[in-house]
């Protein structure tokens, strides 16, 4: 009986290092193609992002403050009247801090207080964005910077052409593949990407008289938003 059982567990370890092996040597036997495609998508932005900043000044805190805070709610009242009814505005940064000089014999004085305060605008109308910086400016901000046109159906977008990209390397591949008289069986890896290096558009220090010299609108282009879109992938064949 025992002779029997270890010849059964022989028999078993036998078919277990055979089956191994056998899949060793397939896997060995298995090649495989790689193939990359790219591609840059362009898409409307259908939103933009503005930040407007106020700064006063006064030897008086509490003047200083209320200079500021006149000027903020002019701006944000006369903004908020052109605004859509899906857009908004959202205060961004205030600080409030003294500044100092030095004099003739390198003695730092009290000079004043500087009171900064940012908001930033939110459309989805980007034709807007000429007549809201020029308001913004006439009605008493110091600067105006970090404009940036964004795509709210950017996933969407990247999707797609992820989708379209992943199909050509596929049949790009197949291609390869048939010439050889081969045929695709198996994926071996696809790593895909998509990113835009759309940055902010900087709009710097525009000051309100100059604007209301102005014959027109500042002319500012939304233009349109690059995807880098990548999709590297590896098929096996046989």
């Amino acid at each position: 009986m025992k002779k029997v059982l270890i010849t059964a567990l022989i028999l078993s370890a036998l078919t277990a290092v055979s089956l191994s092996t056998t899949a060793e040597t397939i896997e060995k036997d298995k090649g495989y193609i790689s193939v990359n495609e790219s591609t840059v998508k362009e898409i409307a932005p259908n939103q933009a992002e503005i930040t407007i900043g106020i700064e006063t000044s006064d030897v008086s805190m509490k003047t200083a403050s209320e200079k500021n805070k006149a000027i903020a709610n002019q701006i944000v009242s006369s903004l908020k009247k052109l605004l859509g009814p899906n857009d908004y505005i959202k205060t961004n940064t205030y600080s409030a801090r003294p500044t100092y000089i030095y004099t003739k014999d390198n003695k730092q004085v009290f000079d004043k207080y500087v009171v900064t305060n940012s908001v930033t605008v939110i459309t989805n109308n980007t034709e807007l964005v000429s007549k809201l910086t020029d308001t913004a400016i006439a009605q008493g901000a110091t600067n105006v910077d970090n404009l940036k046109f964004l795509a709210t159906d950017y996933d969407c977008a990247c999707n797609e052409a992820l989708g379209e990209l992943t199909k050509k390397a596929y049949n790009q591949a197949s291609s390869v593949a048939k010439s050889i008289n081969s045929q695709i069986i198996g994926i071996k890896t696809i790593n895909a990407t998509c990113n835009t290096d759309n940055g902010p558009r900087p709009y710097y220090a525009m000051m309100a008289k100059s604007s209301l010299n102005a014959d027109s609108a500042t002319p500012i282009e939304s233009g349109k938003l690059k995807i880098n879109v990548n999709v590297d992938a590896s098929f096996y064949v046989k």
